[in-house]
């Protein structure tokens, strides 16, 4: 489908409440703009009798539903059409159904009440891959959506490390990073879990333990304004972590580092 000299993508929407739905669809076709939503349906049945006379560019769903619910529907959706965008709304933000639901590889995951920005930012992302795409001519070639997604997937956590380093002297929550990035805040976390095996506290512990250790080695500052440096207000707080860390203490460390010279030197 065609809109006056852009190309007009096919939406379909499900959601069990009238108002709900009614809404998104206003919100999708007139203020975002780009998307049609070609179907609407109260529940997965429905929706998988749609797709297999009429296959959309993009699924947007509930979770919870009367007959099918979300999950289950995403899953027999990624069974056959493994290209098809998918964005979850959902009044629930229980972290399980997040899990499901991005193991499924959903593209996006959303709480109600919907905020029209973060709606806006999320299909405007998947406009742009949908309209290259297009040019392309590869929606069912090697370039599959598939690996788009897993390749977008990588390139995140490669903000989120490099939002982390350069903010180490900083209070970095997951909440920060979610909204630097325009990402769901459980979303992320699964996916920074699922890239790189680590829990994302773990991770930030680990670059502000190694940002200690380099000024450690090679500054003359002192440990409180290492702990500054590293992102712990608290120099008591800040020693206890290093120790769980490094095995010994800050003071430690360095003196190791100094002996370690010594020997270097006199060789």
């Amino acid at each position: 489908m065609e809109g006056i000299g852009r190309p007009m993508y096919k939406v379909l929407l499900i959601e069990d409440e009238d108002q709900i739905r009614l809404g998104l669809k206003k919100l999708i076709e007139d203020i975002i703009g780009g998307f049609k939503v070609v179907k609407e349906a109260e529940n997965g049945l429905k929706a998988l009798d749609f797709i297999q006379t009429d296959i959309p560019d993009v699924i947007i769903t509930d979770i919870r539903m009367n007959g099918m619910n979300g999950i289950e529907l995403i899953k027999r959706v990624r069974d056959q059409f493994p290209n098809i965008f998918i964005l979850v709304i959902s009044g629930y933000g229980d972290f399980e159904y997040t899990k499901k639901a991005i193991q499924y590889r959903v593209d996006n995951y959303l709480l109600k009440p919907i905020d029209r920005i973060e709606l806006t930012q999320c299909l405007t992302r998947i406009k742009e891959k949908l309209d290259l795409y297009k040019k392309q001519n590869v929606r069912e070639g090697k370039s599959t959506h598939t690996e788009a997604s897993e390749e977008m997937e990588i390139k995140i956590i490669r903000k989120v490390k490099e939002i982390i380093h350069s903010n180490l002297d900083q209070d970095i929550s997951l909440q920060f990073i979610a909204n630097k990035i325009h990402l769901n805040r459980q979303y992320l976390s699964f996916l920074f879990k699922v890239q790189t095996g680590q829990n994302f506290v773990d991770y930030v512990i680990q670059c502000r333990m190694e940002r200690a250790k380099q000024l450690l080695r090679d500054t003359n500052l002192k440990i409180y304004e290492i702990a500054k440096l590293s992102g712990y207000e608290n120099p008591k707080y800040f020693m206890t972590v290093f120790k769980q860390y490094a095995g010994g203490t800050p003071s430690e460390f360095r003196e190791n580092c100094d002996l370690h010279w010594e020997d270097v030197l006199k060789k």
